[in-house]
């Protein structure tokens, strides 16, 4: 029987400095939308006059839409490279995004978790849209997009890991590890077998 996923919360980031998060992970509140998107390129061969085999270029691109009711000045710092003097954000015409790593939650109608996280990408600057309130507020969301690279090496390094809590294995702690890797040792987490409880 199937399921149905559903919800966006539990959101961390950290900030990737060569393939580690020495400054583990940080919780960030307030998510509201998660949108992740994948492609691969795909080309059909024609051979004996029809189609013949499809090859795959692997991922060619992978991004991560995200909404949050608000991205706070030190979130900023990290994901942007801002600096905040005296309580102002300053955003540099040269300001270079830090690479970031980042996981997120979503359910099954079980109560099983689904674990998202994306490796190693930048996001972009998000925007102000506000509007005047008119009886009952309605919130705005900071929206930012996040580009993502391979980590580890160019040619077959990670992009993406999804942990099922409804997978035999799956322990949340190694995951996380593997995600936010504080030394070589917590890059291979994922490597080590889980013992049974």
């Amino acid at each position: 029987m199937g399921k149905a996923k559903f919800g966006a919360s539990n959101f961390y980031y950290g900030v990737v400095e060569n393939d580690l998060v020495a400054g583990g992970p940080k919780k960030m509140p307030g998510l509201t939308e998660a949108k992740m998107d994948l492609k691969n390129e795909m080309k059909g061969i024609a051979a004996d006059d029809g189609p013949y085999v499809t090859l795959s270029g692997g991922i060619s691109e992978a991004t991560l839409n995200i909404k949050l009711l608000d991205i706070a000045s030190e979130a900023r710092k990290d994901f942007f490279g801002i600096e905040v003097k005296n309580g102002v954000e300053l955003y540099n015409k040269n300001l270079k995004p830090n690479d970031i790593a980042i996981m997120f939650d979503t359910k099954m109608d079980d109560g099983t978790k689904i674990h998202v996280a994306m490796l190693k990408g930048k996001f972009s600057l998000p925007g102000v849209d506000t509007k005047t309130v008119d009886g009952t507020p309605d919130p705005s969301n900071d929206e930012t997009t996040g580009t993502f690279a391979p980590r580890g090496d160019s040619e077959d390094g990670m992009m993406v890991a999804i942990g099922r809590e409804d997978n035999a294995g799956f322990d949340l702690e190694k995951f996380k590890s593997f995600v936010f890797p504080k030394t070589a040792d917590d890059y291979k987490a994922l490597d080590t077998p889980t013992s049974k409880k």
